[in-house]
């Protein structure tokens, strides 16, 4: 820089002094209303030369001293970040250590240290979590927040801190927020999704799974968790009275995944509530004679009971019985229902047809004890209730997950272990002959 200053002066001096011999006269000037002055043309000239270098100087001096400014603060600034790193690195070792309290006082430190540096924020944040203390979590985020406002991982960070204090409106504003600057995020928006589920916004889960739909290539899993979303949408609508629309929803899952069984349960519920029994008793038989699962006996066992018409009950037992005599869970709960209705020798003769199909349950085992106590052959029905395991658990069918094995006395769309749609059944299915081949499974996904 200084060989070109030098340069650009020497070129300077030359031109002045060629400019200064050519020009030795003088120039008037006004100086103001009747006042006139005579100067050197070149005094004139090196005035303004002078006054411009002036100028010059003065700038670079500006700009010299905002540069040592600059370079000042760059300092500083790296000798809080080193400090901060220090403190921050203490602080880790604590935390792995388990000194919490010593790894919160360093964190802390280095957070107020370099608030430009986040990795003491994300760790605090997860100390402060583990400690049950997601206030003090959010507070931290929401001031790292304000200076990086679209820092991804904090944003998320926050999400975490909303969800443990069991703030999921919170959460789901600041997930919306990341799905507005990036409505691909995955992360974000299986979140979302999960939050909706919880608060039984089964809309919003809906609309957000199809947003997950399209970014994934529609692959299978994810169209099989929007069809399961799809029926807990219906459902709601059942409860809420809007029959028609839940009926027009259901029939759009089915024909989506006709062997989605807790979706034709609910179009016959939903028949039902409408007042069209005949209906909806029809789409019930129907789902049986197509799928095999026994829920549809069940939930028509349940509904017909409940309206105290055990005839109407006993009327389509018979009528399906007549078309498949040898249906081994048709002739099971035909002998459970006989039994209840004290018609003990047709119940007893379809029990022991379905012991013939070797179908081995305790409930099996429960109805037959119970039918030869009620005649008295009690040696009989003490070795039933032998082979029954779980005897104090009663008369009642126990259903099973077949993805992860959980049991429960009443039937559910979803099991509530593993959260997949559609796989409580009876268990043993795969002894028994000539059933069809079990329902896929309408599974949760992971994130």
């Amino acid at each position: 820089m200084s060989r070109i200053v030098t340069i650009v002066l020497l070129v300077l001096v030359i031109a002045f002094s060629y400019f200064a011999y050519y020009n030795q006269n003088d120039v008037t000037l006004v100086l103001w209303r009747g006042q006139v002055s005579e100067f050197p043309l070149i005094g004139i000239v090196l005035i303004a030369m002078g006054i411009g270098a002036t100028f010059i100087l003065i700038l670079f001096g500006i700009r010299g001293i905002r540069r040592t400014f600059v370079q000042v603060q760059e300092r500083m600034k790296r000798r809080r970040r080193e400090k901060a790193e220090e403190l921050y690195n203490k602080g880790v070792d604590a935390h792995l250590s388990g000194k919490e309290e010593k790894a919160v006082k360093f964190l802390e430190d280095a957070v107020g240290k370099d608030s430009d540096f986040l990795l003491p924020f994300f760790r605090l944040g997860k100390v402060y979590l583990g400690e049950g203390k997601a206030d003090q979590a959010i507070a931290l985020h929401q001031k790292a927040r304000v200076a990086h406002p679209k820092d991804l991982r904090l944003l998320l960070m926050l999400v975490d801190d909303f969800i443990a204090a069991e703030k999921f409106q919170d959460a789901a504003a600041v997930l919306k927020e990341i799905i507005g600057r990036d409505d691909g995020n995955r992360t974000a928006l299986t979140l979302l999704r999960d939050i909706q589920e919880r608060e039984a916004d089964w809309s919003g889960a809906v609309d957000t799974q199809r947003k997950l739909l399209k970014i994934s290539g529609k692959a299978e899993e994810t169209q099989v968790y929007l069809t399961g979303l799809k029926y807990q949408l219906a459902t709601g609508l059942v409860k809420e009275g809007e029959y028609d629309k839940a009926v027009k929803l259901l029939k759009e899952v089915l024909k989506e995944a006709p062997d989605f069984v807790p979706a034709t349960v609910s179009q016959g519920e939903a028949f039902i509530a409408m007042g069209k029994q005949d209906e909806g008793l029809k789409a019930l038989i129907e789902g049986y004679r197509s799928l095999k699962n026994p829920v549809f006996l069940q939930v028509i066992e349940d509904k017909l009971l409940e309206q105290e018409n055990p005839a109407k009950l006993i009327e389509i037992y018979q009528e399906l019985l007549e078309k498949m005599p040898d249906d081994v869970f048709l002739n099971l709960f035909y002998g459970k229902t006989c039994l209840r209705l004290e018609m003990v020798d047709q119940g007893l003769m379809a029990l022991k047809k379905v012991e013939s199909f070797r179908y081995d349950s305790p409930f099996l085992h429960a109805l037959l004890g119970e039918a030869k106590a009620k005649r008295e052959r009690f040696e009989d029905a003490v070795e039933e209730f032998r082979k029954y395991m779980e005897i104090s658990l009663g008369m009642s069918p126990q259903y099973q997950c077949g993805h992860c094995g959980y049991t429960t006395r009443k039937w559910s769309a979803r099991c509530e272990s593993c959260s997949r749609w559609n796989t409580l059944t009876l268990p043993a299915l795969d002894k028994v002959s000539a059933l069809p081949a079990a329902a896929p499974r309408y599974e949760s996904q992971e994130a």
